[in-house]
């Protein structure tokens, strides 16, 4: 049974990964469901087994009862109602009667342990389980499965664990609020009679309607599945009542993570997760919203998870997953077809909420893709985050769950590699050694800190007046930034975003009161070339001595050359992820720059940190540049001779703007920023307040004013792109220039005069 219901599944993941992409059917949902709940069932006792040898008296929540028997009782009436077939109901129901017998196997006085089991011990004291243990009973109580001494014995155990939460107060939109509102509401719901409904009631819609179209504190990939999963049974089920989801903020998360999936149909994981952990709780969430919508891409992306997550379970099928199977059966409208997204690089999916882009060439497995990250902890929400800032440690954590990434990249794949990852959840509770895996420094990103790092001598340089030739130990890079890894609050905002004919691009920037300092990132997708420019600018906002590093984190160093690594990942901690791969990750801008590789524990294994680092004096305004190139590319191709292809553009105003051309089957691509856009403006009323000549910088052979430039030259033609500016030329010659306007009503009452407005973008192919 188990082994045809499988087969079934696996039949249906080829037809999703195919290019002819199918949804879900609810047979194989079922299927899946079947053999999960005859699996569960038959291991129910070497299940409890294993629990009964590992119960630990000091666990620090407590009274730690397994979840498995309360998900399989979930799982067993879902399949009941989808199948009819009382053997399912039955197993529900002798589930929910011996769950609370779990409280035997711990010591009599037990309760006394903690203030909240004065009453004694719950039955269910996790907000993880309860819901579905309640949602268990309301089916087998309304198919009268149940005497009534054992509807009491039930209700009983419902009532003591639903009283249990009312006094551990977590509120706001996060997930173990709304957990804590489903669950007692849903009680609420499923035993009408009890004389404690209205206490109940009152508490679960005071901390439900934090999350009622609101939007969600945390930025973690796990826990965004948490809520979301859970706001899905609070709407459905306990209160039954749907208009959430014609709501626009929870519209919009449908969106937003549909957005974020990886070419192996995952969510990354930034904030407070691991790679694929959580993944199956967004299937129903997709469901349900291709339901709502009538979206078909949204049935794609829950049929891509399921193919996904089923595969890693085909030998033994998980009643977690089960249990979650069956409410994406019971959620789906399978008159909707499924249907690939044919977006491409996008913002995910604003710069007030989400924070986040992507760039991709495709939906496929072996599709490139980047994930930018730059949210800060945000103004929304703020008595929430208060509320948790002074009621439990989270000390390391951004309120709620995220980490210092902001301007950082949690992951890069091409061809089913994956090239960048981010650090992972953490080591310890409530957080590892140095606020791992949180603090900045565990993130593809800059890093800075307050005062100048000793850097030593190697033999041959004169940096010290040593005798001789003689090298001279400096710090370590991690041992100077390394901290307790709190969480310090900045400010991060959206620049641009463009998506060209041959480039991509996004620019934010970061801004630190505390340290002193803004930064500014550009990354710029070269499509044609499948292949990265990373700018990033450290500007001074007071006089100060800083620190500053691009860090860079990788498992594999296959090789390495004059500022140049080339990397791979083959594990993340007990996953295989070895491919054909590698990451050439190259600086070609190394003037005054120390460059390194220093081992570092990050997802739960050692890792390798590659920096270049700087520490020196500004006064405001200075600036300070790193430039990285990312190329991902085959096993077998020479990185040395790919890090030849970069060069470093001359740029007549370096450091207010740099560039980099790439050189590639007679082709030349340009990149070239400007990091100072305030240095061009006039100190008058002027508007505009800038002219052409107050902002044009020569980037290599053109001179333009814009903001960005980018080209592809060849032979005989020029593509180009300006963008945020009024002219552009080659050579001297001119490709394209803006005309002026009147420019009327100045501030300072002085006459009209004529001004010229900068450009969004101009794009051109022309002849050489």
């Amino acid at each position: 049974m188990i082994k045809s219901a499988l087969l079934a599944i696996f039949l249906a993941g080829a037809a999703v990964a195919g290019s002819q992409p199918q949804g879900v059917s609810r047979d194989t949902y079922i299927a899946y469901c079947t053999a999960a709940a005859d699996s569960g069932w038959a291991g129910l006792e070497a299940m409890r087994e294993r629990w009964r040898k590992s119960i630990d008296l000091e666990y620090v929540f407590g009274y730690n009862p397994p979840g498995e028997d309360a998900y399989l009782a979930a799982l067993c009436a879902n399949l009941y109602e989808m199948t009819r077939k009382p053997v399912y109901l039955k197993r529900a129901a002798t589930l929910l009667l011996s769950y609370g017998e779990y409280k035997k196997a711990y010591p009599p006085d037990f309760f006394k342990k903690r203030t909240e089991y004065h009453a004694g011990l719950p039955a269910i004291p996790n907000i993880f389980v309860l819901p579905k243990y309640i949602h268990a009973f309301s089916i087998v109580k309304a198919h009268n499965a149940l005497s009534d001494r054992e509807r009491q014995t039930v209700e009983q155990n419902i009532a003591e664990s639903v009283d249990l939460f009312l006094d551990f107060q977590e509120w706001g939109p996060m997930n173990r609020a709304l957990l804590r509102a489903e669950a007692i509401l849903y009680a609420a719901r499923a035993i009408p009679d009890h004389p404690h409904r209205p206490r109940w009631e009152m508490m679960g819609k005071a901390i439900a309607d934090d999350s009622r179209a609101q939007w969600e504190i945390e930025d973690a990939t796990g826990y965004h599945a948490v809520w979301l999963y859970s706001l899905l049974g609070y709407a459905s089920d306990a209160l039954g009542d749907e208009s959430i989801y014609r709501m626009p903020v929870t519209h919009y998360y449908f969106r937003y993570f549909l957005a974020l999936m990886s070419p192996p149909g995952v969510i990354p994981d930034f904030g407070d997760a691991d790679w694929g952990g959580g993944s199956e709780r967004m299937i129903p969430f997709f469901e349900k919203g291709a339901a709502v919508y009538h979206d078909p891409e949204l049935r794609w992306a829950a049929a891509r998870l399921f193919e996904r997550v089923g595969g890693q379970n085909k030998n033994r099928p998980s009643v977690y997953l089960g249990m979650v199977a069956s409410d994406a059966c019971r959620w789906a409208d399978f008159s909707v077809p499924a249907k690939r997204p044919e977006t491409r690089s996008q913002m995910v999916l604003e710069d007030v909420v989400g924070k986040k882009a992507v760039f991709r060439n495709g939906w496929d497995s072996s599709s490139t893709y980047l994930l930018y990250t730059y949210r800060d902890e945000g103004d929304g929400g703020w008595l929430f985050r208060e509320y948790l800032r002074t009621t439990i440690p989270v000390e390391e954590e951004k309120m709620h769950h995220g980490h210092s990434d902001e301007n950082s990249i949690p992951l890069l794949m091409s061809k089913g590699s994956i090239l960048l990852h981010d650090g992972g959840y953490r080591d310890y509770m409530p957080s590892g050694p140095y606020g791992a895996f949180r603090a900045d420094y565990f993130h593809n990103r800059i890093v800075v800190r307050d005062g100048k790092i000793a850097l030593g001598q190697k033999a041959g340089q004169r940096r010290y007046a040593s005798p001789g030739q003689a090298a001279v130990p400096g710090q370590s890079m991690l041992d100077f930034f390394r901290e307790a890894g709190s969480y310090r609050s900045v400010r991060t905002h959206h620049v641009d975003f463009l998506s060209l004919t041959h480039y991509d691009m996004i620019r934010s920037r970061l801004t630190d009161d505390h340290r002193g300092y803004v930064g500014d990132r550009s990354i710029v997708y070269v499509k044609d070339l499948d292949l990265f420019v990373v700018f990033d600018c450290v500007r001074f906002s007071r006089e100060n001595y800083l620190t500053m590093a691009n860090l860079w984190h990788t498992r594999k160093i296959f090789a390495s050359g004059p500022g140049w690594y080339d990397t791979g990942y083959d594990s993340l901690r007990t996953v295989d992820v070895r491919g054909d791969q590698r990451l050439l990750i190259h600086f070609p801008y190394r003037e005054r720059l120390e460059e390194g590789v220093e081992q570092q524990r990050r997802y739960y294994q050692e890792e390798q940190t590659i920096y270049q680092m700087i520490g020196r004096h500004g006064y405001p305004n200075a600036q300070q540049v790193f430039v990285t190139v990312l190329i991902p590319h085959p096993a077998n191709q020479d990185p040395g001779e790919l890090a030849k292809t970069v060069r470093m553009l001359d740029v007549s105003t370096f450091p207010r703007a740099a560039g980099v051309t790439i050189s590639r089957e007679g082709k030349t691509y340009l990149v070239g920023v400007k990091f100072d856009l305030e240095s061009e403006l006039a100190e008058d009323w002027r508007r505009p307040m800038y002219s052409y000549e107050s902002g044009a910088t020569k980037f290599g052979d053109y001179e333009t004013d814009a903001y960005h430039l980018f080209v592809v030259e060849d032979q005989s033609t020029l593509t180009y792109t300006m963008a945020g500016g009024v002219q552009i030329s080659y050579k001297g010659r001119l490709l394209h220039k803006q005309q002026p306007s009147t420019s009327s009503l100045r501030f300072d009452g002085g006459p009209d005069f004529e001004g010229t407005g900068k450009v969004r973008y101009w794009e051109e192919m022309v002849k050489k």
